[in-house]
């Protein structure tokens, strides 16, 4: 997450073997408490809202682990006793995003992958101070731990949080309302608003490009492939993509300072992270995409703010924006993977029912017929009591975290069955 400039140190003072160490604690005006809390809010409402599958133990790992680190540091190098409060938006900005498969919602003291929370904010922390340019550091701390994190060790055993978070609910109103005006009200005072926007505004544009372009996405909570206007609704609404937004690109450390080279830097960003997306079809690589992008553009600063300086000269814009926009939708277009199977198994043999499909709840795309016919085959097997009569079929999508399911009714009686990660279904009554 972002990490605001801390305050000078004033205030009381530790005295250890006859050393003073100022003690510095963050003023309740320090924007750093209020992202803090926007984030734990979010953490809260994921919790027993959504059944993020992330533990206590965890998130507290993450961030301790970031919290002695910039502790230490500080004492050693400032010789001050310093409140971490960068580092714990660091710890929580990690284990925010952070999976490990198998963690079970609920498990609130499981230490499963203890040490890949462990490492990878210990690495986002600890690049702060490696990786640094003209006496700043380059990469925004979290987003290059989680990068470094994903690529390293796989979907097996490190996983995003999911772009999809659950159906339209007053817990989802309720986590977009407290993203949307806490994200205003920090990066209005901060002067970073438009990082955010020109982001937004280009990643939007170029994401329905490459939903145009047939781009379709595999994910764990969609049944089928996920394209077209599904695609790009959870893409640009995703909870997890304006958190991107608002509190991971917006580090003031490391973003541009001029007006120009910040709408710049967002626009590069929007349009970067489509293109990158392009290629991929499955929505853990197109998470990592959406982070390593962050990371590629962050390295690139120097160039950006070469950049601004030339577009002082009025004509430069006029003729490098067009030029640098057509040759981002012709790299989505390009770039776009070919559509991918749905990897549904193949339909059983056998007379069925007439079926009814009626529309999805909360699934951003209706069942297509394929995949209600095996649902139908799924609950008949189960339950051949079902067979005579009309079978309507309503799909839903994962709740919280979870899977997508369906419900078959015949004779004003419902059936359930619900997908697995291999394509299929498992009825269940």
């Amino acid at each position: 997450m972002s990490a605001i400039a801390a305050p000078a140190p004033t205030g009381p003072a530790v005295t250890i073997r006859g050393r003073s160490f100022p003690v510095m604690l963050p003023k309740l005006s320090d924007p750093r408490l209020h992202l803090a809390a926007t984030i734990t809010s979010l953490q809260v409402i994921g919790q027993v809202g959504f059944h993020f599958e992330v533990s206590v133990a965890q998130i507290l790992i993450a961030i301790g682990t970031a919290a002695v680190i910039e502790v230490a540091v500080a004492l050693v190098h400032q010789r001050v006793i310093l409140w971490p409060a960068s580092a714990l938006l660091t710890g929580n900005g990690v284990a925010f995003v952070l999976r490990d498969p198998g963690t079970v919602h609920g498990d609130w003291w499981s230490l499963r992958g203890w040490w890949i929370y462990v490492a990878t904010a210990a690495v986002a922390l600890l690049s702060k101070y490696v990786i640094r340019w003209r006496r700043t550091h380059v990469f925004n701390p979290s987003n290059i731990g989680l990068v470094i994190c994903f690529l390293a060790l796989g979907r097996n055993r490190a996983v995003p949080l999911d772009f999809w978070w659950g159906p339209t609910s007053v817990w989802l109103a309720a986590v977009l309302a407290i993203i949307v005006v806490g994200g205003f009200a920090i990066l209005w005072r901060l002067k970073l608003l438009r990082v955010a926007l020109s982001f937004w505004i280009s990643f939007t544009a170029a994401v329905g490009v490459l939903a145009l372009a047939g781009h379709t996405m595999l994910t764990r909570w969609h049944v089928g492939a996920l394209n077209g206007f599904g695609l790009w609704w959870v893409l640009i609404t995703s909870p997890e993509v304006l958190v991107f937004l608002f509190f991971m690109i917006t580090d003031p450390k490391t973003a541009p300072h001029s007006s120009r080279a910040r709408i710049a830097y967002g626009v590069s960003l929007g349009l970067l992270a489509a293109i990158l997306i392009a290629p991929t079809t499955s929505e853990f690589a197109a998470k990592v995409m959406l982070l390593v992008a962050l990371a590629i553009v962050s390295l690139a600063l120097p160039l950006l703010r070469g950049l601004s300086v030339l577009f002082r000269e009025r004509r430069l814009p006029r003729v490098f924006a067009p030029v640098a926009l057509a040759a981002a939708v012709a790299a989505i277009v390009v770039a776009n993977a070919t559509p991918v199977p749905t990897n549904v198994p193949r339909l059983p043999s056998g007379p069925l029912p007439p079926i009814q499909i009626l529309p999805a709840r909360g699934n951003v795309q209706p069942l297509d017929r394929h995949t209600a016919e095996l649902i139908a085959y799924t609950v008949l097997k189960a339950q051949p009591s079902a067979r005579s009569g009309l079978l309507r079929i309503q799909g839903y999508a994962g709740t919280g975290q979870g899977p997508p399911s369906a419900t078959v009714r015949s004779h004003k009686r419902a059936y359930f069955a619900q997908e697995k990660p291999d394509g299929r279904w498992v009825s269940e009554f």
